[in-house]
Formats: C-alpha cells, structure tokens, sequence
C-alpha cells in the first residue's frame, strides 16, 4: 500500500458583466493506493484559488455560486487526473 500525493493546476473561466475571467485554481490529492487498485474511499483534496480578490473584484458574484463552480471543476480535473493515473500502472 502507497499513498500517493499529487499537486495540478487547472483554471475556471467566469463570464461576469460582460468580462471574461479566467483564474487558476491550485489542488492537491492524497489518495491510498495498492498495487494498481486507487481506494476512492481515500481521497482527500485540498483546493486553493483566490476567492477573496474574485468576490470583492466582481460584487455581484456570490460566495456560495462561486464555491459550487470552483468545485465541480476540481471534481472533473481530479477524474481526469485520476484516470490518467489509473492508466499508467
């Protein structure tokens, strides 16, 4: 059994006010494998980008919006990081 630490970038484009805005969103992923088999179960994610600077940017977007967008970003990033790690062994 390994764990296994891996850190990406990936970006989020927000269209606000007639402003395109593209920012990077850095994650990291631990996760427990053993052998070729990645236990789902063990995945922990830590997520950092610059929500304070976008929500006093742009006033009108909400906290809570920008938190559910920024999350399923990281979900489809980490699929498909995670399938690409998945396919190496």
């Amino acid at each position: 059994m390994v764990w296994v630490v891996r850190q990406f970038v990936t970006h989020q484009i927000l269209e606000i006010g007639g402003e395109r805005v593209r920012f990077p969103i850095r994650v990291e992923v631990e996760y427990q494998k053993e052998g070729m088999h990645l236990s789902h179960e063990s995945i922990r994610k830590k997520i950092l980008y610059n929500k304070a600077f976008l929500l006093k940017r742009y006033l009108g977007l909400k906290e809570k919006d920008l938190d559910l967008i920024v999350e399923k970003r990281v979900q489809e990033a980490l699929r498909e990081e995670l399938s690409v790690q998945e396919g190496q062994y």
